[in-house]
């Protein structure tokens, strides 16, 4: 062993979905009830729109179903997101990172909604 290896640090431990462990897999589950909770409403609001139009005799144009559509793809989307970057990041930091994500998906989801 020489002197420059002697005082050098060990490598990283390699983290990822294998490193999970039990409350980072809670983390994540806990974080999907609530994305859920948007997509719920989504669901809600393809099924429910759509059917309202046709009881009206109408067709929803290509700009309401961008809408309906995205309103209803934002909460998969960004809580997959969420999950690829908190995958390599400690329990309270996957935590804040899926916060982040819901309070993106709230956000995007009003307005939609309001639109």
């Amino acid at each position: 062993m020489t002197a420059a290896t002697a005082g050098a640090p060990a490598a990283p431990a390699k983290r990822g979905f294998r490193t999970f462990g039990r409350s980072g897999w809670a983390v994540a589950v806990v974080s999907a009830f609530l994305y859920a909770y948007h997509l719920w409403g989504g669901l809600a609001n393809l099924i429910g729109v759509v059917s309202l139009l046709n009881s009206y005799g109408t067709a929803p144009d290509a700009g309401l179903w961008t809408l309906i559509i995205g309103y209803a793809v934002v909460p998969i989307v960004v809580y997959l997101a969420a999950l690829l970057v908190g995958r390599t990041l400690r329990n309270w930091e996957r935590a804040v990172v899926f916060a982040v994500g819901f309070a993106v998906v709230s956000v995007v989801s009003l307005s939609l909604l309001s639109i």
